[in-house]
């Protein structure tokens, strides 16, 4: 009887995550910061990043980052896949790019090479997209307004109404920002990071 109980009071371990493995082309980008960092490499699944202080960010977290490069910019969902400390000051932050379709990543990678070509280093800026802006709030609106902002743009860029490719590339980044920002706990981890930029 004791050993049932035993075993029943001992906590149970959290199951662990799918191990998130970048299988496509790596681009070097030693030159980029973010406001989580320098960028050690990107890929069209995802980022390395390398931090002198302790990361506001932790595993599961998700925020649109807009990649830059030559003038032409893409937005794309990342997730925080891991953290780990290398070093007193020094720690390893992995980003994965989860919303990316084929034709999303097929353009990616397009970009990429063509930023790359002739060069060691990939000449990119990457930051933190605000998500309120895309919905046209300010940082403390309220629940409701931002259910209210999401409504009136879904309306007016839904592909129903708008047909043509840039509304419904609107119409994404739209539903992607108010995925964040109608969650509590994720548009808090969201204004953490935001603070740090």
């Amino acid at each position: 009887m004791r050993w049932i109980k035993s075993k029943l009071s001992k906590p149970q371990a959290a199951p662990e995550r799918p191990k998130v493995t970048r299988t496509s082309k790596r681009y070097d980008t030693r030159l980029t910061d973010t406001a989580l960092g320098s960028v050690v490499d990107l890929s069209t699944e995802g980022a390395r990043i390398v931090s002198r202080t302790e990361p506001c960010v932790r595993a599961g977290h998700i925020f649109e980052i807009a990649i830059t490069c030559e003038n032409v910019r893409a937005f794309i969902m990342a997730r925080v896949a891991w953290t780990r400390k290398l070093d007193k000051d020094l720690w390893n932050i992995g980003l994965h790019f989860f919303d990316a379709d084929a034709g999303a990543r097929a353009e990616l990678e397009k970009l990429l090479d063509h930023c790359a070509a002739g060069r060691e280093l990939l000449p990119t800026s990457i930051e933190i997209e605000d998500l309120y802006s895309v919905l046209g709030v300010s940082r403390d609106a309220s629940l409701e307004q931002i259910r209210a902002a999401y409504r009136a743009l879904a309306r007016r860029y839904h592909p129903d109404h708008a047909p043509d490719a840039e509304s419904a590339r609107l119409f994404t980044r739209i539903s992607k920002s108010y995925m964040v920002l109608r969650d509590e706990s994720l548009r808090r981890r969201y204004d953490q990071l935001l603070g740090a930029a």
